[in-house]
């Protein structure tokens, strides 16, 4: 027995050895190919996910079989899903995903059942059973939750109309993978599970959300504070990795999907101190995992039948996003939405999902649907995930370069024409906090906003002067008085839309003083030749702040501090933005610093240092 022992023992772990030595391969050839790829489509302007998947077609079981085994990639693919999904559960934050809680359901629910529906029609058209009508429905009901927050991450939309949007859409159609999942094997007449046994598997699915949701708010925030004081970086790394794939891998374990569960760890901490911190320390994971996944959806892609039936699958394609996108196109416009939300949102969602290809192979092996239709659906739905990003990035530059669609209905019209006003574009925290200094002051103001929660909270505290709609369409900004305003703040999120509405407003009135609000200093030089009066940019404007700071704790005095800030800005920020600072920036800072050390100080009556000279006072 024990000399048996010794050489499997050994035989085992030179078996794991070759193993790893497989998966390592296997990681260096898709790096590898990767690289070159990417670079080209940088320099064709191309989005990187479309240069992932043709990696992923190129060195494929399909294609040059470089890897003709997917098993450990799929895995590295999944973690790549969910951390992205746990960095936009934080990034959107647990608070304001209770307060949109019931768009998201609405939105998300309307858009599953009809684009269900317009499957399991199209299925009973082309004459297929009332099972593969069924599943049809189930199959054409999702899109891609990594392309879609990847593409808004990129474009740093994910807090835009389109990227709420767009975003409760997608995860409603994740958490109804579940029931989908469980209603597979009666579409196949199988007999596991019955009726009573489904439902208690959808009630036990939404209280494992609850009971993760109560338990991580307050169990995880006391233990990152713990390894906070403990001035660890690496355990603080760690620990954050663990908690993310941990609570993935018990939603998964316990019957839902592993991106649930690292969005539900997101939004659990998400409204911690720790945020930021967490979200750096895993973005280089996030990345590389990520792009696997885009690299093992161009790998499933069988290029022999593609070729084969290519009209056909052209003509699949074709439809599944047009169906698609016009659905969610109704939908939005319908939940009074702006047009170009409407847009967006129908383009963003347009492809088909990676939930889709789990549903369409468990429907193949219950003998569901054909291999033929299996096939068919595959290559049909990756070519909408690969040109599903130059849609997208159409979609941006049509909008961003004409103003075409029809104006947006008002709320709150005013009974007189103002003049001399200031608009307000955007009802977040410096929109509202402008609007109520504004109200204190008695100067006159309008509000534009296209979130209709915004504006009825607005409207519960006696605001009046407030339109809805698109603050870059001609005739909203017309019945702001835009034409004999006198300054325009615009403070909103999306950038594309800033530009639009700088672009209008300067249009109509060129004399208007335009205020901009940017989180990125980049974007200082087109706003200027837009026509930007002034450019505030949140990263530069902090940086000012700190330095000041800094300053006063030397005791240097308030004039030169604000001159030096004056100085900044009117360079437009280029102190900041130059990679070494020039001796011209030198003698900018010199000449500054040369022009005096006078100071002001108000002395309230009473004082009794009044009437001292400073050398008494010292």
């Amino acid at each position: 027995m024990g000399g048996d022992y010794r050489p499997s023992r050994q035989k085992r772990a030179g078996k794991h050895c070759m193993d790893g030595l497989v998966f390592f391969h296997k990681l260096l050839i898709i790096l590898g190919f990767s690289i070159p790829v990417i670079y080209l489509f940088n320099k064709l302007k191309f989005p990187s996910i479309i240069g992932f998947l043709i990696t992923g077609i190129i060195i494929g079981p399909f294609g040059l079989k470089f890897i003709t085994d997917t098993a450990g990639i799929q895995l590295m693919a999944e973690i790549g899903v969910a951390l992205l999904l746990f960095t936009i559960g934080i990034e959107i934050s647990l608070s304001r995903f209770l307060k949109h809680l019931s768009e998201f359901l609405l939105t998300g629910g309307l858009q599953v059942f009809f684009t269900f529906l317009a499957g399991f029609f199209i299925g009973l058209v082309f004459q297929m059973s009332l099972p593969q009508a069924v599943f049809l429905g189930f199959i054409l009901a999702h899109s891609s939750s990594a392309l879609v927050l990847k593409m808004l991450k990129d474009r740093d939309d994910a807090e835009a109309p389109q990227g709420r949007v767009s975003i409760g859409v997608i995860l409603f159609q994740d958490i109804m993978v579940v029931p989908m999942m469980l209603l597979v094997p009666f579409l196949a007449g199988e007999s596991g599970q019955t009726s009573v046994a489904v439902i208690w598997k959808l009630a036990k699915s939404i209280l494992i959300i609850a009971a993760i949701l109560v338990a991580a708010r307050y169990i995880i925030p006391f233990l990152l504070e713990r390894l906070a004081y403990m001035q660890m970086r690496d355990v603080f790394v760690i620990t954050s990795i663990v908690i993310t794939l941990g609570i993935a891998w018990l939603t998964h374990a316990l019957g839902l999907s592993l991106a649930i569960g690292a969005f539900l760890a997101g939004l659990a901490i998400s409204d911690t101190d720790f945020t930021h911190q967490i979200i750096s320390d895993i973005n280089p994971f996030r990345d590389i995992f990520l792009s696997i996944f885009f690299v093992s959806f161009g790998m499933i892609l069988d290029l022999e039948f593609a070729l084969k039936n290519y009209t056909f699958i052209l003509a699949v394609s074709f439809l599944i996003i047009l169906l698609k996108a016009a659905i969610v196109f109704g939908l939005v416009k319908f939940l009074k939405y702006p047009w170009r939300t409407a847009f967006l949102s129908g383009v963003i969602l347009s492809q088909i999902g990676e939930f889709s290809f789990v549903l369409a192979l468990q429907g193949f092996k219950s003998n569901i649907i054909s291999e033929y239709t299996y096939q068919t659906f595959i290559s049909a739905s990756v070519l909408t995930f690969i040109v599903s990003p130059l849609f997208i990035a159409l979609a941006y530059h049509i909008l961003n370069g004409k103003r075409f669609f029809i104006p947006e209905q008002t709320i709150a019209p005013r009974e007189q024409q103002m003049k001399n006003h200031v608009i307000v574009c955007g009802l977040g925290l410096n929109g509202r906090n402008l609007a109520s200094v504004l109200k204190e002051t008695s100067i006159n103001y309008v509000i534009i906003d296209l979130n209709i929660q915004h504006i009825r909270d607005m409207q519960k505290r006696g605001e009046t002067n407030i339109i809805w709609g698109d603050c870059s369409n001609t005739e909203i900004l017309k019945r702001a008085g835009v034409e004999k305003a006198r300054v325009l703040v615009i403070a909103i999120s999306d950038r594309f839309l800033t530009k639009c509405s700088l672009s209008v407003a300067k249009s109509l009135n060129p004399h208007i003083h335009v205020i901009v609000r940017t989180k990125y200093v980049a974007d200082i030089e087109e706003l200027q030749a837009l026509g930007a009066d002034d450019i505030i940019p949140e990263e530069f404007e902090t940086s000012i702040q700190i330095f000041s700071r800094v300053l006063k704790m030397f005791h240097i005095p308030n004039s030169i501090i604000l001159a030096q800030g004056t100085v900044i800005r009117n360079k437009s920020y280029g102190v900041f933005r130059q990679v070494r600072f020039t001796q011209e920036a030198f003698d900018q800072i010199s000449q500054v610093l040369a022009q005096g050390t006078i100071d002001t100080c108000y002395i309230a009556p009473g004082n009794p240092n009044i009437g001292k000279s400073i050398k008494k006072l010292t």
